[in-house]
Formats: C-alpha cells, sequence, structure tokens
C-alpha cells in the first residue's frame, strides 16, 4: 500500500470497528428467531449471545444475526466520507474483514428492558456487514466532488451511499449526479426525495429519457391512486371475510396513512417535474 491508500484503510477501518461497536436494539427479525433458538438451547439470552458464535454452525450465524448486520442507511452514509477519494479493492476488503475480526471481539446489543448484553463476533457477521456497504462501488472522485458541492453536509454523505446501491453502475452514478446537482439548483432537496429518485432511477432498464419521463409520470399516477384508495378507507377484499368479521372497521380511514401517501405523491410529483425539465435542458444543449 501507498502511504496515503494505508492512511485511508485505517481510516474506513476504524469507521467499520465504530459502527459495529455502536450498542443496537436486536431486530425483530432476530428477536424471533432467537426464540426459536433458545427453546433449543436452554440458555439464558445473555449467555446464549456470548457463546452463539463458537456453538452455531455458519449457515446458523447467518439465518440468526443477518437482520442485526445489515448496514442501516446511517450506516451506509457514515462510511461516504472515507470513499471520498479512494475505494477499496476486493483484497483489500478481505484484509478489511480480517483486520476488523482480529481487533473486534465481540459487540453490544440492547435487549428488551434496555439491559445491554455482549454478542461474541463471527466472521460471518463482519462479512456480512462489510459485503453490504458495498465499498468496492464507490464513485469515482469527480462524481463525489460534484455530489458534495451541490447538497448540503448532512445530506451528501446519503446521496453518496445511494451511489453504492444495487442498480447504480458507473454511467448511471454518472447521470444520477447530474440529475441530483440539477435538482439542487432548483430548489432545497430532501432526503426522502433522493431516496425516491434514486430508487427510481434504480429501477428503470435504461436511462433513455422518453421512457424516463413516461416511467416516472405512470409512478406519480400509481401515488396519487394509492392516495384515493387510502382515503376510501378499510376494504375487505373478499365479502366472505367481511361477513365473518361483521364489517367491523369497513370505510374506517388510516389519516396517517392518508397523509403518508399524500406526501409520497408530492415527492414524486416534485421528481417528475425536475426530471422532464432536466431532460429538456439536456435535449436543448444537444
Amino acid at each position: 500500500m501507498t502511504i496515503k491508500t494505508e492512511l485511508m484503510y485505517k481510516e474506513l477501518k476504524a469507521t467499520i470497528i465504530d459502527l459495529l461497536t455502536r450498542s443496537k436494539p436486536l431486530k425483530p427479525q432476530t428477536e424471533r428467531q432467537l426464540s426459536r433458538y433458545m427453546t433449543e438451547h436452554s440458555a439464558e439470552l445473555h449467555v446464549f449471545l456470548r457463546d452463539a458464535a463458537k456453538d452455531l454452525e455458519e449457515h446458523e450465524i447467518e439465518i440468526l444475526f443477518g437482520p442485526q448486520f445489515t448496514p442501516d442507511a446511517q450506516d451506509q452514509a457514515d462510511v461516504s466520507q472515507t470513499l471520498n477519494h479512494w475505494r477499496p479493492t476486493s483484497k483489500e476488503i478481505t484484509q478489511l474483514v480480517c483486520d476488523i475480526c482480529k481487533e473486534l471481539p465481540f459487540t453490544t446489543v440492547q435487549l428488551p428492558g434496555d439491559v445491554a448484553a455482549k454478542l461474541t463476533l463471527h466472521e460471518v457477521m463482519v462479512e456480512r456487514f462489510v459485503r453490504l456497504l458495498h465499498l468496492e462501488r464507490a464513485p469515482e472522485p469527480h462524481v463525489s466532488a460534484a455530489i458534495r458541492d451541490a447538497l448540503p453536509c448532512d445530506l451528501w454523505p446519503f446521496a453518496m451511499a445511494m451511489l453504492r446501491q444495487r442498480g447504480f453502475t458507473p454511467p448511471r452514478q454518472e447521470w444520477f449526479t447530474q440529475f441530483v446537482c440539477y435538482m439542487a439548483s432548483r430548489h432545497s432537496v430532501t432526503r426522502a426525495q433522493l431516496a425516491d429518485a434514486s430508487e427510481f432511477i434504480a429501477d428503470q432498464p435504461s436511462l433513455d429519457s422518453v421512457a424516463l419521463v413516461s416511467a416516472v409520470h405512470a409512478l406519480v399516477r400509481a401515488a396519487r391512486d394509492s392516495v384515493s384508495f387510502a382515503q376510501k378507507g378499510r376494504t375487505y377484499w373478499s365479502p366472505d371475510v367481511a361477513q365473518h368479521h361483521h364489517y367491523r372497521g369497513e370505510g374506517q380511514v388510516d389519516e396517517d396513512l392518508v397523509q403518508n401517501r399524500r406526501e409520497e405523491e408530492k415527492r414524486l410529483q416534485v421528481i417528475a417535474d425536475d426530471l422532464e425539465a432536466f431532460v429538456s435542458g439536456c435535449q436543448a444543449r444537444g
């Protein structure tokens, strides 16, 4: 490694160790899976967590603790700073997992009742967490720089994380960055708008302008229909089921759901307007 690479590697390792060290509550999926294992092993939960890494097979560890070691949006964003000017090679990522396992023997999880318990780390847990950070997909430095310049400091790490997710090839990273810069030039951009826009682009089969505009307007119409459906209240899909439940709750409107659907529609409409203007501008410039 060069001196710069070594420094970046150490910084990335320290960041991931910090993320893995943070005490987090058990994910609901993990709690449900653990309840089955606790019956079989007849052990206190804190004892089971301490010994799970050596008592369980690797596939059992993956099933049990997969949700616990799946990076969330904040985790993804927290490594963005280190990936600004550098991204690790596959060899360096493999070494990263080994080094973290040597330096971090356990993490802490919060059990029900706000009780802290030690969970001994297994390489399977660390490897999953590191793999799902998608470090090797970090965009090129000039793309990262454009995102940083366009968005506020509390938002650009999340945008950088989105560029590392499924569907974002280098050409799509470039395209999406240009689009985000255009959005930011028109209005303040929210994290929810970025998430909706990135999910939309990741799902598209191509970046053809006509197809994108058509698809985003279809998405807005679908969101509008969702609002209308939510406003009608609860509906039983089967008359037999409705009769069985004596029609309880039929027509009852979930106001929170309606509000969420309305907000989603508004966000998608903003994205649609921005996309149409962005495409028109690109076409005008030839």
